[in-house]
């Protein structure tokens, strides 16, 4: 067999196994643990939001789940001069997701502008997610891991200002727990939902669900299964997440993504089509 076949068979391969595992993901077996409570999505630019956290804000801003959602955003975007334009489109994007302009801060700071030249300073970003977090009581904080996804300086530095937020204020804030989004290789971020396969077979979200449904113990519940209290309380708080857009929510993330029209040049518009963060978010709990 020729090395093109196998090229083949494989992409063949993970076609398939991508809508089995879509079908297997959507049949909803496992609950969402993050319900009935005020998350905070920590960015460094407009568009952030979408770009990179779509699946997330998709899921935890369905009405069933009860969630308040804020997002505080680092800066302006104004690395272009459009910093203005792109405060209005970050608010029309939020929209999309049931946010509403009163929940999305920009944050206009000398020290924090746009630029991946620009180092900013982790106790200030730490100081900004305090404030916010105890002026809204907000309980869970969502941002970028240490790379960043796109490693962006400014991507990074969120991270960096998270550790310093948990080191610093961990005992005296309202926030329970925080959670990063991770990162992969540069050929897994633009396979679309082609990663999924991949994502399953190595993501720790499922493996409670996999444990409890071979009898094996495990926190996740079963949709519409009984559960014990403290694999209740387990739930709260698992280490990692994943959530997978339905087509409507990709759809959805699409059409926020449209409302950034200052920053939907060329190669935005194939990262849309492209991007397995359109479509993929996997978490993971750092706090």
């Amino acid at each position: 067999m020729s090395s093109f076949a196998v090229l083949q068979l494989a992409f063949y391969a993970l076609v398939i196994s991508s809508i089995a595992a879509y079908g297997f993901f959507h049949g909803r077996f496992f609950k969402n643990p993050i319900t009935r409570t005020s998350i905070l999505l920590a960015i460094a630019h407009p568009d952030d939001e979408v770009m990179f956290f779509g699946p997330t804000l998709a899921e935890l801003s369905r009405p069933e789940h009860g969630n308040t959602i804020h997002v505080l955003c680092m800066s302006s975007g104004n690395h272009d001069g459009l910093g203005e334009i792109r405060k209005k489109e970050l608010i029309a994007s939020c929209k999309m997701f049931g946010i509403r302009e009163s929940n999305v801060l920009v944050l206009e700071r000398e020290e924090l502008q746009d630029g991946p030249n620009n180092l900013w300073d982790p106790s200030l970003v730490g100081d900004q997610m305090n404030l916010y977090a105890k002026k809204y009581n907000i309980e869970t904080i969502i941002t970028f891991d240490d790379r960043g996804v796109s490693a962006h300086t400014n991507h990074i530095a969120l991270y960096v200002g998270l550790t310093y937020f948990i080191q610093t204020f961990k005992e005296r804030t309202p926030v329970k727990c925080c959670y990063v989004l991770k990162s992969v290789s540069l050929l897994r971020k633009y396979i679309s939902i082609l990663d999924l396969p991949i994502t399953m077979l190595t993501t720790e979200a499922l493996m409670p669900l996999v444990s409890q449904m071979f009898g094996l113990g495990g926190s996740a519940a079963l949709a519409g299964g009984a559960t014990s209290s403290v694999r209740n309380r387990a739930m709260i708080r698992p280490q990692e997440l994943l959530y997978v857009s339905a087509p409507a929510a990709v759809f959805k993330a699409k059409t926020a993504m449209e409302k950034h029209e200052s920053q939907m040049v060329w190669f935005r518009k194939i990262y849309v089509v492209v991007s397995r963060f359109m479509s993929i978010n996997e978490l993971r709990r750092v706090m």
